[in-house]
């Protein structure tokens, strides 16, 4: 299961399309005020393992449920690489 960052130029045209399959998300530094924004394209089925889950129900509480534009989160980008890896290496182990 793969992200990727992308790095937009602060224009705010929203960055470029979306690949069929995945979503972006806007990973917000230390969950709020004044942290660094990273714009990352995920596949679609990364929303639905448990760890990025758990930063889904984070944003949701911090949020709300209707955010306008790209779904954004709080937590830093490592923080989301390490969630992406553990449900990744949760599920391998799981396959065998």
């Amino acid at each position: 299961m793969g992200w990727r960052k992308r790095n937009d130029d602060g224009g705010g045209g929203g960055g470029a399309a979306v690949p069929r399959g995945c979503v972006a998300l806007l990973l917000v530094g230390d969950g709020g005020g004044g942290g660094e924004e990273i714009r990352v394209v995920v596949e679609v089925r990364a929303l639905g393992q448990p760890r990025v889950g758990m930063l889904l129900e984070r944003a949701a509480g911090e949020y709300g449920y209707d955010q306008e534009g790209v779904l954004r989160v709080p937590c830093s980008a490592d923080e989301f690489r390490r969630a992406l890896a553990a449900d990744a290496a949760a599920g391998a182990r799981c396959a065998r």
